[in-house]
């Protein structure tokens, strides 16, 4: 698909080109979101005395299903054992907050890539075009994507989105 004709033309005046050289860091997330050091220590830590209400200093798969039942996230899903799994380093049974910071570290940055995979630009957003392109390179059912495209981008033409709306989908 071809660019949009309707767009404008200045759209990505209000974006936030990440211009640092080198493999995606930490740095790159901080500048992306434009959040310092301590905004994302305070971000990371608020998230996980959400999960750890009892003030317990870990989290357990039950504290990990209460976070995400408060999160609306149905048990179903199987997230809190994937996520108990995924962040338990040492095998414990538990996460502590050390777990649970590297694993939001290496989410971070790996959606970072994502992102940056799918800003062709490199403009610190993603345009309409680019996540057409996207969707149908990842084979996403092309009559639905049709529909949600057409329909979204005709009320919303100028849309963009940035990395802190990307981290929000995961």
């Amino acid at each position: 698909m071809g660019r949009n004709p309707n767009r404008n033309p200045n759209q990505t005046d209000c974006c936030n080109p990440v211009k640092k050289p080198g493999p995606v860091s930490i740095d790159h997330v901080l500048l992306a979101l434009r959040e310092t050091k301590e905004e994302r220590d305070v971000r990371i830590r608020s998230l996980f005395s959400f999960f750890d209400a009892a003030n317990l200093g870990y989290l357990d798969c039950a504290q990990i299903e209460a976070g995400l039942s408060g999160l609306q996230i149905p048990a179903g899903y199987k997230y809190a054992k994937v996520l108990l799994r995924d962040c338990d380093a040492n095998r414990d049974g538990r996460v502590d907050y050390q777990e649970f910071r590297r694993y939001m570290d290496d989410k971070e940055m790996e959606l970072y890539r994502i992102f940056q995979a799918i800003d062709v630009e490199h403009n610190g957003c993603i345009l309409p075009e680019e996540l057409w392109d996207a969707l149908v390179k990842a084979g996403i059912y092309f009559h639905f994507l049709t529909s949600f495209y057409l329909g979204f981008f005709e009320f919303f033409p100028n849309w963009v989105f940035y990395f802190v709306d990307f981290l929000l989908l995961y």
